[in-house]
């Protein structure tokens, strides 16, 4: 059963988010070909974003793992422990999914994601542990106006395992 997980680091209001940008530029591809990942979508907010709201800066990429082996072997990894290091250890929360996701493609520059919402979905699964469901829409440019008020993400590079 596949997994999604994501993680969520809120940056201070004056934090340069530029450097989250950069890092996702210089940094992304490096998860290309990693065992057991379909997708990691780098998702992050910026406070001052023109496109969308968002109350904070953040950085909160989403995984998709074809399962929970491929997911612990990340979060037990040497980069993952590298990020901790720079970002603290974040609260991982963990869902599993409906059925096999599509990862978000042109023209999807952003990502809505809804919890506890029965809606039609690029991902969708369920936290047991909260109960609680995810759901996650690619958003392109000229849908954005429709789905300001959610919770709203950036798409700064998609790897591909």
């Amino acid at each position: 059963m596949m997994i999604a997980m994501q993680y969520k680091f809120v940056l201070p209001a004056d934090y340069d988010m530029e450097l989250i940008e950069r890092r996702i530029k210089d940094k992304g591809y490096l998860l290309n070909g990693w065992p057991g990942l379909e997708f990691k979508a780098y998702l992050y907010a910026r406070q001052d974003a023109a496109q969308y709201h968002n109350p904070v800066n953040c950085y909160a990429p989403l995984y998709v793992w074809e399962d929970h082996q491929a997911m612990i072997a990340f979060l037990s990894s040497d980069e993952f422990k590298a990020l901790c290091q720079q970002f603290g250890r974040p609260k991982v929360e963990t869902w599993f999914l409906d059925a096999v996701p599509t990862p978000p493609a042109e023209p999807h520059h952003f990502a809505s994601i809804a919890h506890n919402a029965n809606q039609q979905a690029d991902i969708q699964g369920i936290n047991y542990h909260e109960w609680q469901t995810l759901s996650v829409t690619w958003v392109s440019d000229a849908e954005l106006r429709t789905y300001q008020g959610r919770e709203l993400y950036a798409i700064g590079y998609v790897a591909r395992g």
